[in-house]
């Protein structure tokens, strides 16, 4: 495991973008798409913030969801994936996006 060290969660947010960045973009160059896992939380704020600004062809990228409360609306404030549609979802041209309101 690599640690990385930052000063402020805003420039931890963004060395983790930038890094996902790469990763997807390589796996595209490689492969011609690439798939993601995405969690929600306070720790992951900064980083999706930063990763809609990033460089990526979203449209060869498909976005799974981790986590949500079980049997939380997805409408719901509280909700993971109503939280990931609005900072996330709604700003990039993803392939395809499978989230726990999809089961």
């Amino acid at each position: 495991m690599k640690v990385i060290l930052s000063n402020t969660a805003k420039e931890l947010g963004c060395k983790a973008a930038s890094k996902i960045a790469a990763l997807l973009n390589d796996a595209i160059a490689r492969q011609g798409s690439a798939r993601m896992i995405l969690s929600t939380g306070a720790s992951q704020f900064t980083t999706l913030e930063a990763l809609v600004q990033e460089d990526v062809d979203w449209s060869k990228v498909e976005m799974f969801h981790l986590d949500e409360y079980v049997d939380l609306p997805a409408g719901h404030p509280a909700s993971f994936v109503k939280y990931l549609k609005e900072r996330f979802v709604s700003k990039v041209n993803l392939n395809s996006v499978y989230t726990s309101d999809m089961v």
